[in-house]
């Protein structure tokens, strides 16, 4: 049985190696910056989102990592904007660190209702707006 005796490195293979690692490791650090650049650009990306209802002043705003709702009314009068909640619950999973784009809503043909649906499970709710408190609501559908 023969076993193959291994060469003896020489001091400019050692050099040269120590190089490439290094070379490697500046490159990894350099993904791993530019991964947390991406990472800072997807979250804050189309965060928030504004849907358009029949009222032409009147918006609805979307907080697309929460699930919250804002009801948004413009006017050309000072003072007479503004915007109320509609929903100002969390509706992620506590688990779930959720992520920009995870809720989205969808005008029905009623023009006071949308439906909002989480679009990582699948759960959905009958989301209702109006110019008085009493006909603002969000509702699980089950």
């Amino acid at each position: 049985m023969c076993l193959a005796q291994s060469k003896p490195k020489s001091p400019a293979t050692t050099v040269q190696k120590a190089a490439e690692v290094a070379k490697i490791d500046s490159l990894l650090q350099e993904c791993r910056e530019l991964r947390k650049d991406i990472f800072v650009y997807s979250s804050t990306k189309s965060r928030y989102k504004l849907y358009p209802t029949e009222n032409i002043y009147t918006f609805l705003k979307l907080n697309t990592e929460t699930g919250q709702i804002w009801q948004l009314q413009w006017s050309m009068e000072e003072g007479e904007e503004g915007e109320v909640f509609i929903n100002a619950s969390d509706l992620k999973y506590s688990f779930d660190s959720g992520g920009t784009g995870s809720f989205e809503l969808y005008p029905t043909k009623n023009i006071y209702t949308f439906i909002l649906i989480d679009k990582d499970y699948g759960r959905k709710w009958h989301v209702q707006w109006g110019m008085e408190t009493k006909y603002r609501f969000i509702r699980q559908i089950f």
